[in-house]
């Protein structure tokens, strides 16, 4: 499958860009990652070039002539890095293909383009047309062109155009949904690939939410099993599992087969610090984290922001009073974009702890010997009916995101607070971007994986 990702940033500068309002064709060029996984190839936006109007040799309403040398510093570091080149431009007058100066003019730049890079990967042309949306091809050294299967925008909305054939779905099980949220909303649904990493508390009901709006593909991770203290909160859980040390990734896939939706599921009995475990989810759409820990929601805001994926986080906290009693409940939602702020630089973890529990994954020994590290992992008392209003918080959240039902703008949005002990749930505004992970955007496959040396190929 052919693939293209684009940060909600960039498309909003590429859309600014390629319809000024003169109703003439405009260009910009962007460097790409690339992410590769058996027959998927995706390319990545990393960084754009939008080609000056001035310096174009003609502009009109059906053609753009401009300066091809302009992209030679994106080729210079494409040849050291691997990255591939991406044209884009407008069509003004809503023509929705290629046209034979598209065609003559793009096999020209990238015949260029493979000779000056000669590394047989391929590149890709893109038209937007007036209202947004994207179409485009790719160019393997062939130059034969094919088609973009599906191009997906990771921005204050979810925005997901899907171009091959999708596989037909469950509508009398789906009736209910189709009339809520609309037939648009439930393909985009049923096309999606989601990541949950956790199963448990918050984990769990995610997933049943999701398996009953009729998603296509969830890759559950999650290394534990089922044990009798948390059967108060993983749906589907029995006595059974419990005595038989079941994992919770099968218990989880049993129940959504039982469903008999289509869902297709693929599990993971292990961490997300895993090679194999991140390749899988940076080909999500979309991704949950239902964990408790910092490493955890580190490495998931790593992979959100390399392979740009839009993200949720979602946390749970219970303050007891010591007596056997609780002093405070609460609950939060994060919603997380490439380019915008982090769950570092919100404040949902810290750098000491984060450092803390890699150590005491790594080196158990090392950890108990250093003292003055973060105590990690404590327990926390968790129930079932705070978790499910959590986690269904965060399926609406998502589901405003794909299909924009609020009165207010997803962009004044970026986290839910809920405190129940004052009945008071509120929207938060946490606009400023985070100076670390900004500057990954995009970055896909390099070696090692995610920039960590214990996820090199060799480790």
């Amino acid at each position: 499958m052919n693939k293209l990702k684009i940060s909600g940033l960039h498309y909003e500068q590429l859309s600014k860009h390629l319809f000024p309002g003169d109703n003439k064709e405009a260009v910009a060029i962007a460097l790409c990652g690339r992410y590769r996984q058996g027959d998927n190839h995706t390319l990545l936006v990393k960084k754009i070039l939008l080609v000056p109007y001035e310096a174009c040799f003609e502009r009109r309403g059906d053609f753009v002539h401009w300066p091809t040398d302009l992209i030679n510093p994106f080729l210079e570091e494409a040849s050291r890095s691997g990255d591939a080149i991406l044209k884009i431009h407008c069509h003004p007058g809503f023509y929705e293909q290629f046209s034979a100066i598209d065609d003559d003019s793009d096999h020209k730049l990238f015949t260029s383009i493979h000779a000056w890079l000669d590394n047989g990967l391929p590149h890709g042309s893109c038209i937007m047309l007036p209202d947004r949306r994207i179409f485009g091809r790719f160019f393997y050294e062939d130059l034969q062109p094919q088609a973009i299967d599906r191009i997906s925008i990771a921005g204050e909305d979810i925005i997901i155009w899907n171009y091959q054939q999708s596989e037909s779905m469950n509508e009398e099980g789906q009736l209910r949904n189709l009339q809520t949220f609309g037939r648009k909303t439930i393909e985009t649904l049923h096309s999606m690939k989601i990541g949950i990493v956790g199963c448990s508390g918050t984990g769990s009901p995610v997933i049943e939410q999701l398996k009953r709006l009729g998603a296509g593909e969830l890759i559950l991770v999650d290394p534990d099993h089922i044990d009798h203290l948390n059967l108060n909160r993983i749906i589907g859980s029995t006595q059974e599992d419990a005595a038989a040390k079941e994992s919770k990734v099968d218990v989880m896939e049993r129940e959504i087969d039982k469903v008999g939706f289509g869902t297709r599921v693929t599990k993971f009995r292990s961490s997300i610090s895993e090679r194999r475990v991140i390749k899988e989810l940076a080909d999500c759409d979309v991704l949950f984290s239902c964990v408790d820990g910092a490493e955890g929601r580190h490495i998931l805001n790593l992979i959100a922001t390399y392979y740009l994926i839009p993200f949720f986080d979602m946390g749970v906290l219970l303050q007891a009073d010591g007596q056997g009693g609780i002093n405070g409940i609460y609950g939060s939602v994060h919603y997380l974009r490439p380019g915008g702020s982090s769950l570092l630089s919100r404040g949902q973890y810290n750098l000491e702890t984060l450092r803390a529990e890699a150590i005491k994954r790594i080196d158990r020994e090392e950890y108990e010997r250093n003292q003055y590290l973060a105590a990690v992992n404590e327990s926390s008392p968790a129930v079932i009916s705070i978790n499910m209003q959590v986690a269904a918080t965060a399926v609406n959240e998502f589901l405003a995101r794909v299909h924009p039902y609020r009165n207010i703008s997803n962009a004044d949005i970026d986290a839910v607070r809920i405190m129940y002990s004052d009945c008071t749930t509120y929207p938060e505004s946490l606009p400023v971007p985070c100076p670390f992970f900004t500057k990954f955007i995009g970055w896909g496959d390099i070696e090692p994986l995610l920039n960590n040396p214990e996820l090199s190929k060799d480790a």
